[in-house]
């Protein structure tokens, strides 16, 4: 795995204390996993470039690790981030879906080739 993707809707009124809490659990996995990247971000209307303006916005947390990260890196932030979960605040509303996505070459076994 080189990313991992978990996106849920957010109930109206939560934004500004989801927010500040999904940030400080993001700050802790980063100091307790060396090379974790994690970013908190929002669905956005294509047409406009801005936030969706849905009553229940889309939120978005991504992590990956800056340079190669085994398994067992990957079980040691999963564990960690499964621990952190009881933390959030209210305002997540359903559950959190997680997708996980590798380069497509690390997939398939092949490299991309060049079509001329």
């Amino acid at each position: 795995m080189s990313a991992l993707y978990i996106y849920y809707r957010v109930q109206p009124g939560c934004e500004q204390v989801l927010a500040a809490a999904i940030h400080q659990m993001q700050a802790r996995l980063r100091g307790a996993m060396p090379g974790l990247a994690a970013s908190l971000q929002q669905r956005t209307d294509l047409a406009t470039g801005q936030p969706s303006r849905t009553p229940q916005p889309t939120w978005m947390e991504t992590y990956h690790f800056n340079g190669h990260a085994d398994h067992r890196a990957w079980a040691a932030f999963e564990a960690a981030l499964e621990r952190e979960l009881p933390t959030l605040p209210v305002g997540i509303e359903g559950p959190r879906q997680t997708e996980c996505f590798s380069p497509l070459a690390a997939v398939a076994g092949v490299l991309p080739t060049r079509k001329e």
